[in-house]
């Protein structure tokens, strides 16, 4: 029960007013209602004047009653004591709420004209043992109510947990899909250029430079696991420029991406993976390797397309998922941000080539 604070029963004394305000109405209609139905005189403001203190005497107690309530909750391992010591504990709010009564009242008819308070409220003793009998249920009703409050509030709390611990999960998850992809494609792109500068120095000083440029860019992107397609164009352009390099005449690539797409969010560096696998079986087996890479709107989901003329796989498709990096990474990637709200398929193409399809929602930066 420690999780009710200060604060928020502070938070809760308006509706505490309400409540308060609410029950010494309906209890004067009672009164008025039953005396009216025994056809006998009363007087409104003296009605009015006790059950309003009645009622709002219990205010300055709820404090008090809500710390003890929170220090000595009633468990099954010590049931017996504590619920002695709640017996007591009723006692002495009893003991305070009538004294409080009493003093207010006595104030109140002084103050108002009435005479001395003490020949309405009859022998104090009795008195006293009167209204405890309302009070013992009163103290039982509110401590109810903050069980249950404070029930309620510690499954909003583990729910809450529940979703933070999935999103560091999840985060944790993309981190180390993202580490698994980084070094690959580094370690790639690497040997690709220590290959090429036996050739051809040129070819590979400009694939360095890009390089550097696309490393300097990804190093300072911000830790989000998504950002917009036009981000991921522009990283993607530093990786083509590196293979146009290597292969010069022998790559074609072709980009169709729709202006209204650009602002699309979408996994960061996602494209990289796919693109290599259609440029590195493309190569194997081609004199020519034409990829093209296709994006458009339809309703509120992005559609996305690979196209390569290569020689499409002839194994069972699980095989891809579970061999090599590509396919797998972006599959992995897309589950663990999007859940079941994307679709992602591939497919040898009619006449040749592979095809790889990705439908994701239409996000932006602005409404994600």
């Amino acid at each position: 029960m420690e999780k009710i604070t200060d604060k928020q029963i502070k938070l809760n004394w308006p509706i505490l007013f309400f409540f308060a305000t609410l029950i010494a109405l309906l209890n004067i209609g009672i009164i008025i209602t039953n005396e009216l139905a025994n056809e006998n005189n009363f007087n409104l403001t003296y009605q009015f004047i006790n059950e309003f203190t009645g009622t709002f005497t219990t205010l300055p107690l709820i404090v008090p009653l809500v710390w003890f309530f929170r220090k000595y909750p009633i468990t099954l391992k010590y049931l017996v004591p504590l619920i002695l010591l709640h017996i007591g504990a009723s006692v002495v709010y009893g003991f305070s709420h009538t004294t409080l009564i009493y003093i207010s009242r006595k104030l109140i008819y002084y103050l108002a004209g009435f005479g001395d308070y003490d020949k309405y409220y009859g022998i104090l003793s009795y008195r006293y043992l009167m209204e405890y009998q309302k009070q013992f249920i009163v103290y039982w009703l509110i401590y109810g109510t903050v069980v249950m409050f404070n029930t309620w509030q510690e499954s909003q709390q583990a729910k809450l947990q529940a979703v933070t611990l999935q999103e560091e999960l999840t985060q944790a998850r993309l981190q180390a899909l993202r580490m698994q992809l980084n070094p690959h494609f580094l370690f790639n792109t690497l040997n690709m250029i220590s290959a090429t500068m036996y050739d051809n120095i040129k070819a590979a000083d400009r694939m360095i430079a890009n390089l550097s440029d696309l490393l300097r860019l990804t190093l300072h992107r911000d830790n989000r696991n998504v950002h917009p397609l036009k981000e991921e164009i522009r990283l993607l352009n530093f990786y083509l420029e590196i293979m146009k390099a290597r292969f010069e005449d022998r790559l074609k690539i072709d980009l169709e991406i729709s202006e209204d797409c650009l602002p699309a969010t979408v996994p960061g560096f996602f494209l990289q993976p796919l693109l290599e696998n259609s440029i590195k079986y493309g190569m194997e087996n081609l004199d020519v390797a034409q990829i093209k890479i296709s994006a458009s709107k339809t309703d509120e989901l992005l559609n996305i397309q690979i196209l390569d003329n290569g020689p499409g796989f002839t194994g069972p498709p699980e095989d891809l998922l579970r061999d090599g990096v590509g396919l797998a990474n972006t599959a992995q990637r897309l589950e663990t941000i999007y859940d079941k709200n994307h679709q992602f398929s591939f497919k040898n193409r009619n006449g040749g080539g592979f095809i790889v399809e990705i439908t994701i929602p239409f996000n932006t930066l602005e409404n994600a």
